[in-house]
C-alpha cells in the first residue's frame, strides 16, 4: 500500500480526474498529499514584489480549499502550495520530499472523452519523475468506478515489466481486485524465403510458448498473491495490444523501458504510445535498481 500520494491540484478538469483517481487508489492509511504550485515572480525579472508571490499563494491556497471540499472530510490528506518554475517540478520536488510512492495526474483536455492525453503537466511530469506515475483519463472523476475490480499488468519478459506485475499484484490484493496479466508477441518480417509458409508459425508458436513459460514464472515469483490470476499472451503491435486491454480492466500498470537514472521514471516508446491512447487509468513504473 502506498504511504503517500502525491497528486497536482489546480482545480482544472485534469485536476479533478487525478484526484478522483488518487482517492479510488489510496488505502485506508494512505496520505493523500494535494499540491498546488504557483509562479512566485517573473523569472525574467530581477526583483520579485513581494505582493506578487504572496497573491500566488493565495490563489492556491483557493484552489486547495475546493480540493478540500471534494474530499468530504477525508482524513490523511496534507494541502501544500509550492513556489517553482512549473507544476511538474513541484511535484517532483514535494514526492521527493515526501518519499512518495506514486505521483497522480489529470490527462490533457484536448483528448477525447475517457481517453489519456497527457497534457503539458502530465508530460513533463512523466519525464524523470522520482516515483511511479499515474495518469488519469479525461473525465475520470465523472466516470470513476465504485471500486477496482481488475487490474492489468503488461509484460514483455525484461525486468520493468516484472516490477510493473509484482506492483500490479499488490495493487490487486489491496483491492480485492483480479489481476489479469497480459504479454505480446510482436510480429517480425518473415524473412524465410521459399519455406517461411511453413517456418513462420513454427517459429511464432515457440516464441508465444516462451512467453508463456517466462509469464508464468514472474507469476510464480510475486510477493503477494491476488484472489484470481489470469494470463493472455496476444499476438501484434505492443502499443496496439496494451490500449486494446486498457479497455477490459480498471487499471493497467505498465514497466518502462526506458534506461535513464535508477528510480526516475523515463517512459519508453511503447509505454509512450499507450498513454496518448489508454481507455482507463495508466500506472507507469520507473526501472529499479539491481
Amino acid at each position: 500500500m502506498c504511504a503517500q500520494i502525491v497528486v497536482g491540484f489546480d482545480d482544472s478538469g485534469p485536476a479533478r480526474d487525478a484526484l478522483a483517481l488518487a482517492e479510488l487508489l489510496a488505502g485506508d492509511t494512505t496520505e493523500i498529499v494535494l499540491v498546488c504550485a504557483y509562479r512566485a515572480g517573473s523569472l525574467s525579472a530581477r526583483v520579485t514584489p513581494p505582493e506578487y508571490g504572496a497573491s500566488g499563494r493565495d490563489d492556491a491556497e483557493a484552489r486547495l480549499a475546493v480540493a478540500a471540499e471534494r474530499l468530504h472530510g477525508r482524513t490523511g490528506v496534507r494541502f501544500v502550495t509550492r513556489a517553482a518554475r512549473s507544476a511538474a517540478a513541484a511535484l517532483h520536488e514535494v514526492a521527493e520530499e515526501a518519499d512518495a510512492e506514486l505521483v497522480v495526474v489529470g490527462s490533457s483536455h484536448r483528448g477525447a472523452l475517457r481517453r489519456i492525453l497527457p497534457g503539458t503537466t502530465a508530460a513533463q511530469v512523466l519525464s524523470a519523475a522520482p516515483c511511479a506515475v499515474a495518469v488519469a483519463p479525461i473525465g475520470f472523476s465523472e466516470n470513476r468506478p465504485g471500486r477496482i475490480q481488475s487490474v492489468g499488468a503488461g509484460f514483455d519478459g525484461g525486468p520493468e515489466s516484472a516490477g510493473a506485475l509484482q506492483r500490479a499484484a499488490r495493487l490487486a490484493v489491496e483491492q480485492r481486485a483480479v489481476l489479469r496479466a497480459f504479454a505480446v508477441v510482436e510480429p517480425v518480417e518473415r524473412t524465410f524465403g521459399w519455406a517461411g509458409d511453413w517456418i513462420y508459425p513454427e517459429y511464432v508458436a515457440d516464441a508465444v510458448a516462451t512467453m508463456r513459460e517466462e509469464l508464468a514464472a514472474a507469476r510464480g515469483a510475486l510477493h503477494e498473491a491476488p484472489r484470481r490470476v489470469t494470463e493472455e499472451v496476444l499476438e501484434g503491435d505492443p502499443a496496439t495490444e496494451l490500449v486494446r486491454v486498457s479497455e477490459q480492466v480498471d487499471v493497467l500498470v505498465l514497466g518502462s523501458r526506458g534506461y535513464g537514472p535508477v528510480g526516475r521514471l523515463v517512459v519508453g516508446s511503447v509505454a509512450a504510445r499507450v498513454a496518448t491512447a489508454a481507455a482507463c487509468p495508466l500506472v507507469l513504473c520507473p526501472r529499479a535498481g539491481e
